[in-house]
């Protein structure tokens, strides 16, 4: 009877220490996972921002290794220094009614480190394109609505980008508080009908050719002049 009861109390405290033992082996996987998901690093060049239970928090952090609350925070990097990004092609329509297309539009832009957490509560994460590629496919639009073929394409080709970046700088002021930054715009000379442009190249042909002759014309005379002078 005594061996039984030797025997039970051995049991009991074997499950005792395996049970002691389970629980101290999970309580170490939650440590080091808290750990691992708390730690966190910021690269530079760029701001942290936080949501906790979804809820975007106040503040951001710099560049570095930071800690979160495990699990129930998530964190973000968000790009503050100049960015460059190369916008897909965008169709235009003329006020003639020319179909045209612009590729390869660039934008040089920087976000202010102090606006981020205002501007992702306002447009979210993706808050640049809203306020700057949408708006320059906006703008551009509008310009090219309001302008003939020829004056798109040639005559006042260059005062497209002016045109535009002032107006999308004055939307982000007014939508963004001034949150971004366009560094520099470039935008290419747009794809056009091929009858058209073939017309374009027809027309710079004749003019070189008118220019040439003018040339000869002026040269020819000058050497007339030349051998009247010599005759005398």
């Amino acid at each position: 009877g005594c061996f039984n009861m030797a025997e039970g109390g051995m049991q009991t405290l074997g499950v005792g220490l395996c049970t002691c033992g389970t629980v101290t082996l999970v309580v170490t996987i939650i440590s080091i996972a808290a750990i691992i998901d708390g730690y966190h690093e910021i690269e530079e060049g760029h701001v942290g921002v936080y949501f906790k239970f979804g809820a975007l928090k106040d503040g951001v952090t710099e560049p570095g290794v930071h800690y979160r609350q495990p699990f129930v925070t998530s964190t973000r990097s968000v790009l503050i220094r100049p960015e460059e990004e190369r916008m897909p092609s965008l169709q235009a329509i003329t006020k003639d009614g020319i179909e045209i297309t612009f590729q390869g539009i660039g934008v040089l832009s920087r976000t202010t480190k102090g606006k981020v957490v205002g501007m992702i509560r306002k447009f979210g994460m993706d808050f640049k394109k809203v306020l700057i590629y949408d708006r320059i496919r906006e703008d551009l639009r509008i310009f090219c609505a309001n302008k003939t073929i020829d004056q798109v394409y040639n005559e006042q080709f260059l005062e497209i980008v002016e045109a535009v970046k002032r107006d999308v700088e004055d939307q982000i002021k007014r939508l963004g508080d001034g949150g971004v930054e366009i560094l520099n715009l470039v935008i290419p000379k747009p794809d056009i009908p091929q009858d058209i442009a073939q017309n374009y190249k027809q027309v710079k042909v004749q003019w070189t050719e008118q220019l040439v002759a003018k040339q000869q014309k002026v040269t020819e005379e000058i050497k007339k002049e030349t051998e009247l002078l010599k005759a005398v």
